[in-house]
């Protein structure tokens, strides 16, 4: 007996098989345009200092050496970019309900994350910028972390957000047809784990890249980067830093694998954005 045949039963060329790299040739030549490969005029450098710990206040925080360092341009910390840039939140229109706190792009009295940028050193060199964040040593005063979601959820659980009443981000429930009489065949095997995962991402053979030009005199931003959203970044640009989303200009030429990890908005590329403006 045969049918027409459905999408999936159609001859392809390309599922299960070895397909060509149409840019292959061009990057084993090394003529790839990533973001490291670009120079601008008068560029400088820019250097983090991150937080160690996945939870803490900062009590105190000095970066007076950091700025008489040699070749350094400027040192901004979460409060000196707090008045340039207004803070972003997750949106997810398919995650309806999302609860996203307000992210600034330097860390603002308390980190929430081991890795989270707390201070942006810009100097002439990426050496001399990154000799500047040794000097930095912020008093962090360490508050308890949360490592598991479950015990995260706890009504005794510390609270990462203030401006929430739990750590719950998002819950949904799916419900399609009748399940109980599903479960209730005979042929139906149900069988209960309880498995654990150990944390695991997305790894790039490019590290995440910014670079940022403004133009005051047009009041134009142009944002190169290693990403794999530069319509989305344009808007956000656009939103957070005051501009005309027309007078924003994001592009992603080469990226050397992004697998999702490069979709979010991350602070210090933000943080990058707001300093251009600056300088």
């Amino acid at each position: 007996m045969t049918g027409p045949l459905s999408i999936f039963d159609k001859p392809n060329s390309y599922i299960g098989k070895s397909v060509p790299r149409p840019d292959a040739r061009r990057l084993s030549e090394g003529r790839g345009r990533f973001v490291d490969d670009k120079q601008l005029p008068r560029m400088v450098h820019a250097a983090f200092l991150r937080s160690p710990y996945a939870h803490a206040t900062i009590a105190g925080l000095d970066v007076a050496e950091a700025r008489s360092m040699p070749g350094v341009v400027a040192v901004y910390t979460g409060a000196d970019l707090a008045d340039h840039v207004e803070p972003y939140v997750g949106v997810l229109s398919h995650l309806a309900g999302l609860r996203s706190a307000p992210q600034h792009p330097l860390a603002v009295d308390r980190v929430r994350w081991q890795g989270e940028p707390v201070v942006m050193v810009i100097a002439k060199s990426r050496a001399a910028a990154e000799d500047a964040v040794e000097t930095i040593m912020p008093d962090y005063e360490e508050l308890p972390a949360l490592t598991d979601p479950e015990a995260a959820l706890a009504a005794d659980a510390p609270r990462l957000h203030a401006a929430f009443d739990s750590n719950l981000a998002w819950e949904r429930t799916v419900d399609v047809g009748d399940v109980k009489a599903a479960f209730a065949r005979d042929d139906v095997t149900i069988v209960e784990r309880r498995f654990r995962f150990g944390r695991h991402t997305g790894v790039t053979l490019e590290a995440r890249a910014a670079l940022a030009e403004y133009d005051p005199a047009e009041d134009r931003l142009t944002f190169h980067y290693s990403g794999q959203a530069p319509h989305m970044m344009q808007y956000i640009f656009a939103k957070h830093l005051g501009l005309p989303e027309e007078n924003v200009r994001v592009v992603a030429e080469d990226v050397g694998g992004s697998f999702g990890i490069k979709i979010h908005t991350y602070g210090d590329e933000i943080a990058t954005a707001v300093a251009a403006k600056l300088l």
